[in-house]
């Protein structure tokens, strides 16, 4: 059995019918608890992510004058970034180790909304089969216009403000710039139900964040 289907079928199935059976019946709302639970469990990779995304942004000035000092020199430039790296203990691996550890759960996830066993679930006479009556009636199914524009617009809206937090040389903010845009573009045509955890775990995510980095911010404020 591949991780995926071992998530589907013993994590994310379960989960949503406890969830929807013993905590409130919606299965919307399931989504939702259980991205704060995937966002819970991985947040301290998470916090380390960000953190090591902050300090490469405070030593980018100090990059940058080595790369320029080094230029002509290859080698010698990438032992003296190892060594610099080493120097003020920064793991560039560190912002990129959650977001492929967190993967499989989003995977795990669009399989699950998109599985004949959820569809069944929400077949079931009685049953509500999505967030509101009006908005993501039915989770398995992309929204219906206009409405299905909401949560990829909000996707979008999250990308960007999130970017705000990056700090990219001008070729790389010319092509990250239209990175809001392909997120919409791509989330569009998807099931309500992976939206719904998308959004929800990119909002919960900026959130902390935002919290890291006004918390180094404000002590380097304190100790200056």
């Amino acid at each position: 059995m591949n991780p995926i289907t071992f998530l589907v079928d013993h994590m994310m199935v379960p989960f949503l019918t406890f969830s929807y059976n013993h905590i409130f019946p919606n299965y919307g709302f399931a989504i939702i608890l259980l991205t704060v639970v995937v966002k819970g469990l991985f947040y301290p990779l998470t916090n380390k992510q960000f953190r090591s995304m902050k300090a490469m942004q405070a030593v980018q000035p100090q990059l940058k004058e080595l790369q320029e000092k080094f230029r002509k020199q290859p080698e010698k430039l990438q032992k003296e970034i190892m060594g610099f790296y080493k120097k003020h203990n920064i793991n560039p691996l560190n912002g990129c180790l959650p977001i492929l550890v967190q993967l499989p759960f989003f995977f795990a996830i669009y399989y699950t909304v998109s599985s004949a066993t959820f569809k069944e679930m929400i077949a079931i006479p009685g049953i509500n089969p999505g967030l509101l009556p009006f908005w993501a009636a039915n989770l398995g199914q992309p929204d219906h216009f206009p409405f299905q524009l909401i949560l990829p617009v909000l996707i979008g809206v999250i990308t960007y403000l999130s970017q705000k937090f990056m700090t990219m040389d001008p070729q790389q903010a010319k092509i990250f710039a239209w990175m809001p845009v392909l997120m919409v573009v791509i989330s569009i045509n998807m099931p309500s139900g992976v939206l719904l955890y998308w959004v929800v775990s990119q909002a919960l995510s900026y959130a902390q964040q935002r919290y890291i980095n006004q918390k180094s911010d404000n002590a380097v404020t304190i100790t200056s």
